[in-house]
C-alpha cells in the first residue's frame, strides 16, 4: 500500500515499502494519474514531458529497522545495534584499531534509526488506546516507554564516557559517538511531549505521576544538551530546527541505497531516432530520383513532387517516433535506473519510468470509474482534463542472486521508495486565492460580507499492480490548491 502525505506547501510525497525477496526475483508496477482541471494548461502543448519527467524526484532506501527497545536493550539479542556497540566498546578500549571505523559509526546510525522508528511505532500506538479509552494499557506503555528511553540514554552515555577517555577528542569516531548522543536526545525529547499531549485527553484517568516524569524527562533533555554545549541546546529555534535536520540526514545516511542511472534510454532514443531520420531522408531521396526520372528539371512537376517529398520526410520521422513508443514501451523508458546495496555494491532494486500525457479516452476503465465524479452528473459536457500518466516498473532482486547472505544483512529487510512531486507548474495560472463574497445576512436585513478562498481540485488515482501475483490495488486522493500551494489532502472513496 501506498501512503501520500504533504510534504510542504508544493510537494507532495509517496511512500512504498517493499520487502527484501530471499531467493525469488518479483515486480510491480506503479502507476500514478494525475487529473489536471483544464483552465490550469498542465499540458503537452505547454509542457514537455521531459519537463514534467523532472518534477517526479525518487530516492530509495533501506527501511528503518523494526526494533523495539527492548529488544535493543536486551544484551542476548544478537541483531541488537546496541548489544553489537557494546562489544565494539570494549574491543576499542583495549585496541583503538580492533574495530573498522565505518562498522562502529554504522550501528551508532543504525540505533538512532531504530530509536525514531520506534518512537513513531510507540504514538500511534497511545493515539489509538486514547481513541479507545485504554486506560491500563497507556499507563503501562509510558511507564515502559519512559523506564526505556532512560535506560537507553544512560547505557549510551556511559560508552561515551569510557571511550571519551581513551579516544583522541578530535577524532571522527568520537565525533560520531557524539552526534548519536544528541540525535537520541533530542527524538526522546520530542517523544516525551508527543507523547504528553496525545496523553491529554484521558489526563483525569491517567496516573498523574508518568506525566509528570515525561515532562521532566523532556526537561532535563533539552538541559542536558545545553549543559554539553551542543548546537541543538541551542536558545536559538531556528539553530535547533537546523540541527535537528543535519542529525537526521547523518543517521539516515546508513539506509540510503546508490542510485545508477543508466544511459540506455538515451542511447536507444538516439539510435531509433537515427533510424527514423534514415528512413524519412530515403523517401525524401527516393522521391527526388523519381522526379528526376519522369518529370524535366526545375519544371511544376518536379518541383512539386520534391517538396511533397520533403513534407512527408518531417510527417515520417514523427509517425515512426510515436509508432517506437507505442510498440517498445520497455525500450523506450524515459529513465532506466537501480539502487544499489552500499555495502555491496549489487542491485537491490531495478526501476523504468515511463510519462506521457493522455485524454480521459486513453486510460483504463478501472480508473476512469474511480475518477468519475458522482456529484457532477454534466462532466461530459465540461473541458475534458488534462492527465500526466507517471509508470515506475520496478524489480526487486533477491538476495541469493546478488551473492548475499540473510545472516550477513539481518535488519536489511525492506526497500523503501520515497517519491516527491513537485506542484508548482500547476500553480501558476491559478486566480488569487482570497475572494470576498456578499450574500444576505441570515439573522439581520443587511448584507454579509464573507472572505472565501479560491481553490482547485487535483485528482491523483495511485495503482499498484503485479500480474503474477495477482495484486491490483487503487488510491484515489483529492489535493485541494490554491495559488499559495497545498490546502489539504482528501482520500477519497474507491466505491
Amino acid at each position: 500500500m501506498i501512503d501520500l502525505r504533504r510534504h510542504s506547501s508544493r510537494h507532495l510525497e509517496t511512500k512504498l515499502i517493499l520487502p527484501i525477496p530471499e531467493t525469488r526475483k518479483y515486480e510491480r508496477e506503479i502507476h500514478y494519474y494525475l487529473f489536471s482541471p483544464p483552465q490550469l494548461y498542465v499540458n503537452r502543448s505547454t509542457y514537455s514531458e521531459e519537463r514534467i519527467l523532472h518534477k517526479f524526484q525518487s530516492h530509495g532506501r533501506y527501511s528503518s529497522p523494526e526494533i523495539t527497545l527492548e529488544e535493543l536493550l536486551d544484551d542476548e539479542n544478537l541483531l541488537s545495534p546496541l548489544s553489537i556497540l557494546k562489544q565494539y566498546t570494549k574491543d576499542l578500549l583495549i585496541d583503538l584499531n580492533a574495530v573498522p571505523e565505518r562498522k562502529v559509526i554504522h550501528e551508532l546510525q543504525t540505533v538512532v534509526n531504530s530509536v525514531r522508528h520506534e518512537t513513531k511505532a510507540c504514538l500511534k500506538d497511545c493515539k489509538d488506546m486514547v481513541k479507545l479509552g485504554m486506560q491500563s494499557d497507556l499507563n503501562t506503555t509510558l511507564t515502559n516507554w519512559y523506564m526505556n528511553a532512560s535506560t537507553l540514554l544512560k547505557v549510551l552515555r556511559g560508552m561515551i564516557s569510557a571511550i571519551q577517555e581513551k579516544i583522541d577528542q578530535e577524532s571522527r569516531l568520537l565525533l560520531a559517538f557524539l552526534w548519536t548522543d544528541e540525535a537520541a536526545s533530542l527524538i526522546c525529547e520530542k517523544h516525551a511531549l508527543d507523547l504528553y499531549m496525545a496523553s491529554t485527553p484521558m489526563r483525569d484517568e491517567m496516573h498523574k505521576q508518568i506525566l509528570a516524569k515525561l515532562m521532566q524527562f523532556s526537561r532535563d533533555e533539552m538541559d542536558y544538551r545545553s549543559k554539553k554545549e551542543y548546537p541543538s541546546g541551542s536558545t536559538n529555534a531556528e539553530t535547533v530546527q537546523y540541527r535537528k535536520a543535519v542529525l537526521k540526514k547523518w543517521t539516515q545516511s546508513s539506509l540510503y541505497l546508490v542510485p545508477n542511472i543508466s544511459r540506455w534510454p538515451k542511447r536507444v532514443s538516439e539510435i531509433l531516432a537515427g533510424i527514423a531520420a534514415g528512413v524519412a531522408m530515403a523517401f525524401a531521396t527516393l522521391t527526388t530520383i523519381f522526379a528526376e526520372e519522369t518529370f524535366i528539371r526545375n519544371s511544376f512537376q518536379w518541383a512539386l513532387i520534391v517538396i511533397i517529398g520533403y513534407v512527408f520526410k518531417d510527417r515520417i520521422k514523427e509517425w515512426l517516433r510515436l509508432f517506437f513508443n507505442a510498440v517498445l514501451p520497455k525500450m523506450m523508458a524515459d529513465e532506466i535506473s537501480s539502487f544499489l546495496s552500499p555495502k555491496t555494491n549489487k542491485k537491490i532494486c531495478s526501476s523504468r519510468i515511463r510519462l506521457k500525457f493522455t485524454t480521459p479516452d486513453d486510460i483504463p476503465s478501472s480508473v476512469k470509474d474511480i475518477r468519475k465524479d458522482k456529484n457532477n452528473p454534466f462532466m461530459d459536457m465540461l473541458p475534458k482534463e488534462d492527465i500526466i500518466h507517471y509508470v515506475r516498473d520496478l524489480a526487486m532482486h533477491p538476495l541469493s542472486k546478488q551473492g548475499m547472505a540473510r545472516d550477513r544483512f539481518p535488519r536489511e529487510n525492506n526497500f523503501t521508495l520515497v517519491t516527491r512531486i513537485r506542484l508548482d507548474d500547476f500553480l501558476k495560472e491559478m486566480d488569487d486565492p482570497n475572494d470576498v463574497v456578499f450574500r444576505m445576512d441570515p439573522d439581520a436585513d443587511e448584507l454579509d460580507q464573507l472572505n472565501s478562498e479560491r481553490v482547485y481540485h487535483l485528482h491523483l488515482v495511485i495503482r499498484e499492480y503485479s500480474k503474477k501475483e495477482d495484486l491490483d490495488i487503487y488510491s484515489h486522493f483529492t489535493v485541494v490548491l490554491n495559488k499559495s500551494g497545498i490546502v489539504r489532502l482528501e482520500q477519497m472513496p474507491l466505491a
